[in-house]
């Protein structure tokens, strides 16, 4: 009888054991989905300390850049909304809701949501920051158009959405080709580097220090001939370019002008844009329009994470098209595409 009662006894002490293991198993499993890392501190882009919400699967981001690497990591499942532009530019966000813009978000619609927590740019009214906050949701700062940093913004993500494997595989293929680019170019004398005029998508919008641009002509081996402004985005004019004689131009189009970027196959269209940059008053005596080293980049290459291979690839081939010969941006576009967007590439990027 004695037996009895310690065979009964074990059976329970194992049955108990077996019920708490599912449970521990379930536990993991649950935590798996809102994120292993919940409570941990991260910095975002502005370096403000933020504890990651235990709970991490109704997100709003208002920064198409941001959505662009969260696809890319295979976390877009978790986002419920975003700005406009970022609809409009990103094909995986087509269908989702739109809470206002990544300057002017809707923030009353975005607490009438109550996401887990907002992702946009520094360029939020701090007012509007601490309404959101107030109300009780996670406010994150994600710029991801400087390459210096891309690559700890990528980890961020990572460890944010529990997918850092996939933030790795992704940062490494960039790092990869950011590295080939300073390798092949680290050896240029100063005299020897290209000058360029960098425009952005408003004629005579330039950049200068600090901004997205300059760290791509900066990195891809140029001189950028607006580096030294006073402010980081200044309007120049048309006299102040020629008295500068860039030897490449590069351009970045807006996808607003329906004329490059993803889907936008009309050769017609993008021509002339270009036909129009080159033509402006004086540009025939440029060295960069008389050797066709002007260069048009859709926005979706331009100081973006894809930019930052990508478009710099372009870039380079542009300005040491021996020191690059064997490489085929668009190659390395389609392979980007299709390994971490899941999607075939088609359209036009690059012109001409």
């Amino acid at each position: 009888m004695a037996k009895n009662v310690i065979w009964i006894g074990l059976a329970i002490i194992l049955a108990g054991l077996f019920v708490t293991g599912c449970g521990r198993t379930e536990t993991a499993k649950q935590q798996a989905v809102s994120g292993s890392a919940a409570g941990a501190t991260i910095k975002d882009s502005t370096g403000r300390e933020i504890k990651i919400p235990a709970k991490l699967q109704r997100v709003i981001v208002l920064n198409s850049s941001t959505f662009n690497v969260i696809t890319a990591i295979g976390a877009a499942d978790a986002v419920i909304g975003v700005n406009d532009s970022t609809q409009q530019t990103e094909p995986a966000a087509a269908k989702l809701a739109v809470f206002g813009t990544f300057r002017q978000p809707n923030v009353e619609k975005i607490i009438e949501a109550r996401p887990d927590a907002v992702l946009g740019t520094s360029n939020i009214n701090p007012a509007q920051v601490k309404q959101l906050e107030d109300a009780g949701i996670t406010v994150l700062f994600f710029e991801l158009y400087l390459p210096s940093i891309l690559q700890e913004e990528i980890f961020t993500l990572g460890k944010l959405f529990n997918k850092e494997a996939e933030a790795q595989k992704y940062a490494d293929f960039i790092m990869r080709y950011q590295q080939l680019i300073e390798d092949r170019v680290k050896d240029i004398n100063p005299q020897d580097k290209a000058t360029v005029y960098f425009e952005g998508y408003g004629d005579y919008s330039t950049v200068a220090k600090g901004t997205g641009g300059d760290e791509l002509v900066n990195r891809a081996g140029g001189i950028n001939i607006a580096g030294q402004e006073n402010v980081k985005y200044p309007k120049v004019s048309a006299e102040w370019v020629l008295q500068k004689k860039p030897r490449v131009i590069v351009k970045t189009v807006s996808s607003n002008s329906r004329a490059m970027g993803e889907g936008y196959t009309d050769r017609t269209a993008v021509k002339a844009v270009y036909d129009k940059v080159i033509s402006r008053p004086g540009w025939n005596e440029l060295a960069a329009v008389k050797n066709n080293k002007v260069i048009l980049l859709a926005q979706d290459i331009g100081t973006t994470p894809e930019g930052s291979i990508i478009g710099m690839l372009y870039m380079v081939k542009t300005m040491y098209p021996d020191r690059f010969s064997d490489i085929d941006p668009y190659e390395i576009y389609k392979q980007m595409k299709k390994e971490f967007y899941h999607v075939a590439a088609k359209g036009i990027i690059i012109y001409p």
